[in-house]
């Protein structure tokens, strides 16, 4: 099952066979399954890096990590948090993981486990944490309606470090505040480009507000006749997927733009719908190709959409209601027996002591090797042929006559050189001595 290019990871909330569990699309079977966990939260299923899967427990502030070769978790490590979790996002990457507590969000460095700051910015619940896809920044939406656009460098840094702009540092401000909805916000969805293309957000108010990252400005409002659960964008981010309450799911193009920013669908005239489920949609997700939509639902299944023809390709029924599903990339680590992690994982700290004098210091072993200099094998292929011996021995009888002759030449200069020292000499004493004795001769 290697050869496969994408999986698809979901988790029920009936946690009697496993907590969640890894699928091959094309046909349906299991190819993984993680235990121990518990039932896990609703949008709290995560990966760190390619190493490792994480998700919160529904009903204990803990959270839970597996690597992806093994059934069980982590062994001699429990990451305990300050309260129950109700969002997760970790950076793609594996350095960095926000948690949403109440209404408050927690940072953590996964490497150290050192929580790096509290934001207590939301006024509800935080429902949805995303990370954009370079990492950089990260979007909360909670249950008042807000939805935060954050910088993860200017929340981390220590007020203290001279190097981030004192303006920035320290003060938990938010790059932009969306308080366009007027009741919570069930999903989000950042397009692959991060803070250079869209953020679209849906809520319970029957609105799917779209707005432009790089600017923070409003591009469209689409209301609805029914309350909104989740949203997704398609591979090309031309179309819209949306979920309902009522287990349908609608679909709206971009490529017309609309004449207002305001737009009121109607369902069964402007919107192409499927309908498969009977309750509430909680999970969309497209897969890498764009062909297939992949719904969960509280209906205890997911259903896997042909994009073109809007028709059902199959469905995996479950134990209970969808919580968490998506596709992701088949990691070759999920089918290996034995594998050595990259990345560091340590317990993650409780309170925030940022002002302590104590440095930690952090030991990291990294089985990489960096070949900074290129090793020379002796091999027969790389051996010089003979008549390239022959040209470097030439060269080299060349270079050595020349030498000698420079030698000589030194030499001879200096003796010369000593020996016309040494005779010019007596010859101006002898000189000096003559003219004294002619001038007292004609003296006398």
């Amino acid at each position: 099952m290697s050869s496969l290019f994408e999986v698809l990871v979901t988790c029920d909330s009936n946690n009697t066979l496993w907590t969640c569990c890894v699928w091959d699309p094309h046909t349906g079977c299991s190819l993984m399954t993680y235990k121990s966990g518990g039932t896990a939260e609703t949008r709290t299923l995560s990966f760190i890096g390619t190493d490792y899967i994480a998700a919160v427990e529904k009903t204990k502030p803990v959270l839970h990590i597996w690597p992806l070769n093994s059934h069980q978790t982590v062994q001699g490590m429990r990451f305990i948090l300050p309260g129950k979790a109700s969002a997760l996002a970790i950076t793609r990457d594996g350095s960095y993981l926000a948690a949403g507590i109440d209404e408050k969000i927690y940072l953590w460095q996964i490497a150290s486990g050192n929580l790096l700051t509290i934001i207590n910015r939301h006024y509800q619940k935080v429902v949805v944490l995303k990370f954009t896809p370079d990492g950089r920044f990260f979007v909360s939406a909670a249950e008042d309606g807000m939805v935060m656009v954050w910088s993860l460098a200017a929340v981390s840094a220590h007020p203290e470090i001279e190097h981030v702009s004192q303006a920035m540092a320290g003060q938990h401000d938010p790059v932009y505040i969306f308080s366009d909805h007027s009741l919570p916000v069930t999903d989000l969805c950042i397009s692959k480009t991060g803070m250079h293309g869209r953020l679209c957000t849906v809520s319970i108010d029957r609105t799917c507000k779209i707005y432009d990252l790089s600017n923070g400005e409003i591009l469209l409002n689409l209301v609805f006749d029914v309350p909104l659960t989740s949203v997704v964008l398609d591979v090309l981010e031309l179309n819209i997927f949306v979920g309902t309450t009522e287990g349908k799911i609608h679909q709206f193009s971009l490529t017309n733009p609309p004449r207002s920013r305001d737009i009121l669908l109607n369902v069964d005239k402007d919107c192409p719908t499927l309908a498969g489920h009977t309750k509430v949609v909680t999970c969309l997700s497209v897969s890498l190709d764009g062909e297939t939509l992949m719904s969960g639902s509280n209906d205890e299944q997911v259903i896997l959409w042909h994009l073109r023809s809007r028709q059902i390709i199959r469905t995996i029924r479950h134990k209970g209601p969808i919580t968490n599903a998506f596709f992701t990339v088949n990691y070759p680590a999920i089918h290996k027996q034995d594998f050595s992690p990259s990345i560091v994982l340590h317990s993650l700290e409780r309170t925030l002591e940022k002002d302590l004098d104590e440095v930690s210091e952090i030991e990291v072993i990294c089985n990489k090797k960096i070949s900074f200099w290129p090793d020379i094998q002796e091999d027969d292929s790389i051996q010089p042929s003979k008549e390239l011996e022959g040209e470097y021995r030439q060269k080299a009888l060349i270079l050595k006559e020349e030498l000698d002759n420079l030698k000589k030449i030194n030499a001879n200069l200096y003796a010369f050189s000593i020996q016309r020292a040494l005779n010019s000499t007596p010859s101006n004493n002898h000189q000096v001595i003559d003219r004294g004795s002619s001038k007292k001769k004609k003296k006398k």
